[in-house]
């Protein structure tokens, strides 16, 4: 067995073993390190290194990872977001508080990212000690003082507290909460990238018809105006993956308003990845004893939610806020602590996972009467723009107020 990791080095108020190093890993790492623990992530790849497609990360995740010292004033938030018919004729715009995104230091709520840029840049800042590839975990043993990581390879590591960052296939929420099935959500996306200026730079706005979303956001990347994309379809659960996957996704949306011909037309087929949404069932608590999850482990969601990574991200950040001045070596502090961030989180994300998930089935898996009813409801009427004012900015934009008062002045 190796016990450094339940050793403390001087000044440590506690050792904390990350499982995952993905975004929301990465972001507890540098939180908790921040907060003055011992922290060691544990990667079942061998090779640490920076993966992924394009995403969308909102004010909220703007503003942890700049709290972090990490240069993110490149990312340059669209100044709206909206939803149209593929016609073009307006549904629901996006409401922010524009004195909100002024305090934050942002110019809209979503801004659109590479997975990959914003892994590096988040690596960057963690210490290179701190990561460990090659530990795959097995299983969880816990007792009143501490965690045992049990891997596949027979290594055994201890800590204070140990955080499941390894997504949707967790062993740390296994461990912890017993197996769970995973379920079909009933859609694929498709997302793609591509340099491209035939579009607005001021706007997120996602197209629908009757059976497809595509979503334009622009994306600054290698020094280049770009836009990333994203089409969403229903999906049987034993359907499988077109042979063309570039002339399938373009053949759907040529009737959809310019510039999404277009767009789906300058894009190169490598930088295009299918993804079939998968979720499990909302817990209605994520730690137990020395043990929490964050991210996917904790909330896998569809792409209607537009952030999961950015609430991964989140998860960290407050992991750190609430440990923070607490001894790891106290059991009733570290479950105090834990119980603070599960108030936090666990409600909050469960909203915004089951408002996502609903979002997802509205657009593409009722029958035809349900969708003449969402027709006419998004084409004569304010009631879906309520809907989702109350159902995502809303409450997120309380999250950021959160966040900025816990940060003092701007």
């Amino acid at each position: 067995m190796n016990e450094h990791s339940s050793t403390r080095p001087r000044g440590s108020r506690g050792t904390v073993a990350i499982v995952g190093a993905g975004v929301g890993g990465l972001s507890a790492a540098l939180s908790l390190h921040e907060a003055g623990f011992d922290v060691t992530v544990y990667e079942k790849s061998l090779l640490v290194e920076p993966l992924g497609g394009a995403i969308t990360i909102n004010a909220i995740g703007i503003v942890i990872l700049r709290s972090y010292g990490i240069d993110i004033e490149d990312l340059k938030p669209a100044r709206s977001q909206r939803m149209v018919r593929s016609d073009g004729r307006h549904r629901v715009l996006w409401e922010t508080d524009d004195s909100l995104l002024h305090q934050a230091g942002v110019s809209g709520w979503l801004a659109g990212a590479m997975r990959s840029d914003i892994y590096q840049r988040m690596l960057a800042r963690v210490p290179s000690d701190m990561i460990r590839g090659g530990y795959a975990l097995d299983h969880l043993e816990q007792s009143a003082d501490a965690v045992e990581l049990h891997f596949t390879d027979g290594r055994v590591e201890r800590a204070d507290l140990v955080i499941g960052a390894d997504g949707i296939h967790s062993k740390v929420r296994e461990s912890i909460w017993g197996p769970s099935e995973l379920k079909h959500l009933g859609i694929a996306v498709w997302l793609g990238w591509a340099e491209f200026d035939g579009a607005s730079r001021d706007e997120m706005v996602m197209h629908h018809d009757e059976h497809y979303q595509l979503g334009i956001q622009p994306l600054r990347y290698q020094e280049k105006d770009c836009f990333e994309w994203w089409f969403v379809e229903s999906c049987a659960i034993d359907q499988a993956a077109p042979a063309d996957p570039y002339r399938y996704v373009a053949d759907r949306v040529q009737e959809f308003v310019d510039p999404v011909p277009a767009l789906v037309g300058a894009t190169d087929p490598d930088h295009l990845f299918r993804w079939v949404v998968k979720y499990r069932d909302n817990l209605g608590a994520w730690s137990k004893g020395r043990a929490t999850l964050l991210g996917d482990a904790a909330h896998p969601t569809s792409p209607y939610a537009g952030y999961g990574a950015g609430m991964a991200i989140e998860d960290g950040y407050f992991l750190g806020r609430y440990l923070r001045g607490r001894d790891l070596s106290d059991s009733r502090s570290v479950e105090a602590g834990l119980a603070r961030y599960d108030a936090q989180r666990v409600e909050y994300t469960n909203g915004v996972v089951s408002f996502a998930q609903t979002l997802g089935r509205v657009f593409h898996n009722y029958p035809k009467p349900v969708r003449m009813l969402r027709n006419f409801l998004f084409d004569h009427t304010k009631i879906p723009q309520k809907q989702i004012s109350k159902g995502y900015t809303g409450e997120a934009q309380t999250l950021l107020r959160d966040v900025l008062s816990a940060q003092g002045p701007q």
